[in-house]
């Protein structure tokens, strides 16, 4: 008997499905306390929370028995994901089940803040008719900036789009074919910032989007702009907001999210220009049942059939193979990450080859590993934080989102001498990067194809690339310029195109690499590119 405690509140008629179960027992103890949480914990294997409880490193040590963690709802932030992964917890959500709430909950906000609707019911309860202190904004025409284009932000382009605005979207892994359907232009977040009457920000909270709109961001801003935050608490610092409030720089702003739950200051809320709800986003009965029965499918799949879905911290891999696919995980990251680095446009497409014995194992795992590498570094448009939580559970699932398509095939035929190996066609709006890499052995992850020319090069670590005239001297004069950048070298390999005269060098290096060095070295008339990465 499989045994999961909720400790939250979930709607009864959505638990209602879920008695009377042979080999799952649910305990509902919504509002139960920390305290008390800590003492029984040891006694289930399951645990379902929305936001109200943190489930922290310590309360994760009382959980001995604990197997799998369900948030009923998107955001994890309430969640030690890290400790529960060290002690082999699953993780997962339900992302999707209050999008449509979520989305909703927006349009609600930025019309409530054009049009002064809260006040302007506080006045009339107040017995004022006061009709000239709330003389609104109408939202027609006005340019709105979308940053982070997931479900959800995609879901309120499509409403803005039906009050006939102009939509500016931020989003580095979006394919411009997704956009161009919702009406969207894509741009870099200062192109956003510069061109938006009403910003609105739906994006995870992680490192890279704390206070993504600060004071520094929001003078770049057009005066007067209006700010709404329906995602995260923390995306936009809220001290920045008040002053560029009080300055006039701010027109307005609403807030259903804050950086802690209730405020600990109020003066934000208390603006006169600002229109706050006590984190409502998914506030819907539709949405909580939603969640609610999406949450308990899952983990009750789970614990039937073994399969975990939607989880943030896990993919499911037979733990037999385990040893066998593991160095191919490494490799995938580090080809991804290698082309995350090289990119010069918004990626398209990608086709993935397999060769040799690596096509007797699961292919979707390893694919899922290379697309977290090449996802989660690429922007694109430069300057700014990746807006998506990106890692090797969900990156499969965020490239299709994002329009990008993903293409597996397996090879019964090897190619060159390597018995194993992983071709890379990354097509992106500038060209085709193509890579290809082969597992030597567990820890050995070699490059060995870089665009037409067949090379051997570690996969890890720095490298200093340089395409070149094939003439004498080139490896010679890399070598004397990385010498005297203070840079050491720990391998070369070269390759060559005879037919149009060209060679490739690459220098697996240790040591900081300043963009000096490759204004240095390109030029030099007989090196065509040079790549520092």
């Amino acid at each position: 008997m499989h045994r999961i405690l909720i400790a939250d509140s979930l709607p009864e008629e959505a638990l209602a499905a879920f008695q009377d179960m042979d080999d799952i027992e649910i305990d509902n103890r919504p509002g139960i306390s920390p305290d008390d949480l800590a003492s029984v914990l040891s006694g289930y294997e399951g645990l379902v929370v929305r936001s109200r409880t943190r489930v922290t490193a310590e309360l994760l040590g009382h959980g001995e028995t604990l197997r799998v963690i369900g948030r009923a709802g998107a955001g994890v932030d309430n969640i030690d994901s890290a400790e529960a992964t060290r002690r082999g917890i699953i993780v997962m959500n339900t992302p999707g089940g209050n999008t449509i709430a979520a989305a909703e909950h927006t349009l609600a906000l930025i019309l409530s803040t054009l049009r002064n609707v809260p006040q302007a019911h506080g006045s009339m309860k107040a017995k004022r008719w006061d009709r000239k202190t709330y003389m609104g904004n109408e939202l027609y025409q006005k340019t709105v900036g979308i940053i982070g284009l997931g479900k959800i932000g995609q879901e309120v382009a499509r409403r803005l789009a039906a009050f006939d605005t102009h939509l500016v979207g931020y989003d580095p892994l979006l394919s411009r074919e997704i956009a161009d359907r919702l009406g969207i232009r894509l741009a870099s977040l200062d192109e956003l910032l510069a061109a938006s009457d009403i910003i609105t920000v739906h994006a995870p909270r992680m490192a890279e989007t704390i206070d993504m709109i600060n004071a520094e961001t929001l003078s770049r801003c057009k005066d007067g702009v209006v700010l709404i935050n329906c995602a995260r608490g923390g995306l936009m610092n809220e001290a920045d907001v008040l002053a560029a409030l009080e300055s006039g720089k701010v027109g307005a702003a609403a807030f259903d999210v804050f950086t802690s739950e209730p405020p600990e200051e109020w003066a934000l809320v208390e603006h006169p220009r600002v229109v706050a709800t006590p984190h409502l986003g998914a506030s819907t009965e539709e949405a909580q049942s939603k969640v609610a029965v999406q949450v308990l499918e899952q983990m009750i799949t789970y614990f039937r059939r073994g399969v975990a879905m939607h989880a943030v911290n896990f993919l499911s891999v037979d733990e037999a193979i385990q040893p066998v696919i593991a160095p191919y995980f490494e490799m995938g990251r580090a080809l991804g990450t290698l082309f995350s680095r090289l990119a010069g446009g918004r990626l398209q497409q990608v086709a993935l080859r397999f060769y040799g014995d690596v096509t007797e194992l699961p292919l979707e795992p390893i694919a899922s590993h290379l697309m977290a590498g090449a996802l989660r570094s690429g922007d694109a448009d430069g300057g700014a934080p990746t807006v998506e939580m990106i890692n090797m559970v969900n990156a499969l699932t965020i490239a299709r989102e994002k329009g990008i398509a993903l293409e597996l095939t397996r090879k019964d035929h090897p190619l060159h001498n390597q018995t194993n190996l992983i071709a890379c066609d990354f097509h992106t709006e500038t060209g085709l990067i193509h890579l290809a890499g082969s597992v030597y052995a567990p820890g050995n992850y070699r490059l060995v194809e870089f665009g037409k020319y067949v090379v051997d090069a570690d996969l890890t670590g720095r490298m200093v690339i340089v395409e070149n005239d094939d003439v004498p001297g080139i490896i010679g004069k890399v070598g004397t310029a990385l010498g005297a950048a203070g840079i050491n070298i720990g391998g070369v390999s070269s390759g060559r195109d005879r037919e149009a005269g060209t060679a490739i060098n690459i220098f697996n290096v240790e040591g900081d690499l300043e963009a000096s060095l490759a204004t240095e070295l390109a030029a030099d008339g007989r090196i065509r590119s040079v790549r520092l990465v």
